[in-house]
């Protein structure tokens, strides 16, 4: 019997500093190589958003895991605030809200918090 539940996770990103962000992708990849049934949300306001746009160096590592299920989602206050439209992230990212308050949504609603 294999284990049938179900995890998630929401990690957050509010820096643009490359170890932070390439530390981020690798926590992700370790964990989905390590769980199979894991549902993750990457959660980026601040300096965050900058590593979700299009033009970011990050743009193809980001759209591989939107293809591999993971959920990136950008806070709207910092776009916003930044005067960035949602047509500047790369493909598959949605936005929420705001940021904080969507962290604080999923750890109430019982998902993991981890932030890198």
């Amino acid at each position: 019997m294999g284990d049938e539940r179900i995890y998630r996770v929401v990690f957050h990103l509010d820096e643009d500093d490359d170890e932070r962000v390439l530390l981020l992708f690798a926590n992700v990849r370790n964990l989905m190589a390590d769980i199979q049934n894991v549902e993750i949300e990457v959660v980026a306001y601040s300096k965050g958003v900058s590593a979700l746009m299009r033009d970011s160096e990050y743009s193809d590592m980001i759209g591989e895991l939107i293809d591999d299920g993971v959920r990136f989602a950008a806070c709207s206050n910092t776009l916003n605030a930044w005067g960035i439209t949602s047509g500047e992230l790369v493909e598959g990212v949605d936005t929420v809200s705001s940021g904080v308050g969507e962290i604080v949504r999923k750890q109430c609603d019982g998902w993991a918090y981890i932030r890198p």
